[in-house]
């Protein structure tokens, strides 16, 4: 049975007409087939399948209802795209339309059963998505590896191999999307690695930003909301932990900045972007204005809640709002 309503930051009403279908013809289990917003909407289903009760009685921030999942439908998924990790990992993020709040659903019953990365299923993907992705796949490695700071060797090891191959791989898939041993670098790095360092440990307020924006602009994709602004949250935060900075800097490739630990690391993000030209990336492309940003850091901090998501530094609604308003273009 094939539900294909489903549409970038995926949302609550999709997961709901999804489930009716699944209900209406007695589905046993779920298959994501595509990219992030298809499994995450599987995911989202096979929670509502096996628990029944309303998708954001399951939400754990802002207006959820706090309920736990212990279980989930069995869930199959199969990755036309690679950067989000969902393939791999027990995270669901979806948008609730009423209230504008998009909320990741942490939830070990969500681990997929089977997980098919091929590939040569993402040969055809867009160059704006495939950078997009690309770019999100780094930003979930480095964010893990910041909030570990060296706790756990396992998010050390996966997230110092994505960071690497990104760097090294991301480059030349821009250079030619048919390049089928650069997207199976990068499918490894996406969606497996990053997979696996999502398991173990969250990102950052980054992310949680990013996905903000996503709720108020529905057509803003993921990646892209964090590629615009990177390079100021990245600023605003390196001298919290420069030593865990300046490791990945030196996994991207850069030489150290003599008298400014951990700037090599915003130095080979600034090159990254540039040549694959998501520098020239705005907010104002995707409908936001300046008078937007103070909702987005506000929603960001008081709703969703970051004071738990950040492990090694603080961050408060005026910081985030710097952050977006020197993003800003």
């Amino acid at each position: 049975v094939v539900f294909d309503g489903i549409s970038p930051n995926p949302t609550k009403d999709s997961v709901e007409e999804g489930l009716e279908i699944a209900k209406a013809n007695q589905c046993d289990f779920v298959i994501g087939l595509g990219g992030g917003s298809s499994v995450d909407t599987a995911k989202a289903i096979a929670i509502l399948m096996a628990n029944g009760g309303d998708l954001w009685d399951y939400a754990y921030t802002g207006s959820g209802g706090k309920k736990a999942v212990k279980k989930a439908a069995p869930i199959v998924t199969i990755s036309t795209t690679r950067g989000t990790g969902t393939e791999t990992d027990p995270y669901c993020v979806i948008t609730n339309t009423q209230t504008r709040e998009k909320f990741d659903f942490a939830v070990d019953a969500i681990f997929p059963q089977l997980s098919i990365i091929d590939p040569e299923l993402m040969l055809t993907l867009p160059m704006s998505q495939t950078l997009f992705q690309g770019v999100d796949a780094l930003f979930h490695a480095s964010e893990c590896y910041i909030n570990n700071a060296h706790e756990n060797r396992l998010v050390d090891v996966y997230a110092e191999e994505a960071i690497t191959t990104v760097a090294k791989w991301l480059p030349k898939v821009f250079e030619d999307g048919k390049n089928l041993e650069a997207r199976v670098h990068m499918a490894y790095a996406a969606d497996i690695l990053c997979g696996y360092t999502q398991s173990l440990i969250g990102t950052t307020s980054h992310h949680i930003t990013g996905q903000t924006i996503g709720g108020f602009f529905p057509s803003f994709p993921h990646g892209a909301t964090l590629i615009v602004m990177a390079l100021a949250y990245y600023k605003k935060v390196y001298t919290h932990v420069p030593e865990v900075f300046e490791c990945m800097g030196r996994f991207m490739g850069e030489e150290p900045v003599e008298g400014d630990l951990g700037r090599s690391f915003i130095n080979g993000l600034e090159k990254l972007l540039k040549i694959t030209g998501m520098d020239q990336l705005k907010m104002s492309d995707y409908g936001v204005e300046e008078e937007d940003l103070k909702k987005i850091a506000n929603m960001t901090v008081y709703n969703t809640g970051i004071e738990d998501i950040d492990l090694q530094y603080q961050l408060t609604a005026e910081d985030i709002y710097d952050i977006l308003k020197d993003s800003y273009k």
